[in-house]
This record gives structure tokens, sequence and C-alpha cells, in this order.
């Protein structure tokens, strides 16, 4: 599969339930968007709170991200296409115009790779 992975920071004018509501909106975007943009899967993941994390024995950077986004795709192929597709193009831009209400894209970051199964 491959992959998009995107860290999230949200505007901070938002709280955290009114970013998660944002997204939960954005959400039903995506979904419609989803044949256009063969899109296979998408999930979202939101941190614990560190209260209620518990020990990994590592010392790794804290975790700045109000959340994290997955879209995957069943190659890299149809990633491409769909994004140079006319509608692909009409899709993103309307996605993007939304995604910049509720997250802080100067903070987040955004990774495309190819995911290999080891088990």
């Amino acid at each position: 599969m491959f992959k998009v992975i995107m860290f999230v920071c949200k505007k901070e004018t938002l709280s955290t339930e009114e970013f998660i509501a944002r997204w939960q909106l954005h959400s039903e975007k995506v979904s419609q968007f989803r044949t256009v943009l063969n899109i296979k899967a998408y999930t979202k993941t939101f941190p614990s709170k560190p209260e209620h994390s518990p020990s990994t024995d590592r010392k790794t950077l804290p975790f700045v991200f109000d959340a994290m986004g997955e879209l995957w795709y069943e190659n890299k192929e149809e990633f491409v296409n769909a994004r140079n597709s006319i509608a692909g193009k009409q899709a993103l831009t309307a996605l993007k115009a939304d995604e910049e209400t509720f997250v802080d894209l100067t903070r987040s970051v955004m990774w495309l790779g190819q995911e290999e199964v080891v088990w």
C-alpha cells in the first residue's frame, strides 16, 4: 500500500474539542471524494493523554502534534493518477481549503511512503 501520513497541528485558536469536531466534518468531506481520489482507507489517531500513556522505556522526543491522519492507496500510481485528474484536482482544492480552517499547515508534517508489511 502507498500511504500519506500527516502529523497534524490544530489551529491555536481552537480547543481540542473544537479541532476534533472540525476534523470529523472534514472526514465526511474526504469520504465524499474517496472514489475520485482512489482512497482505499482513511484513519485518524489521537494521542493518549500523558497520564494515560504507558511507558515504552524509550528516550524519544515528545509527540508535539494534535493528531495523525493516514490515507491509504492501492499503489503510488493510483495516488498520482487521482491527483492529476480534473475531478481529483477539484476535490483536493476543496479539501485543502477546508483543512486550512482548522489545521495549522505551517506546523504540520506530511509524509508519503510505501508501506512494507512485516507480518
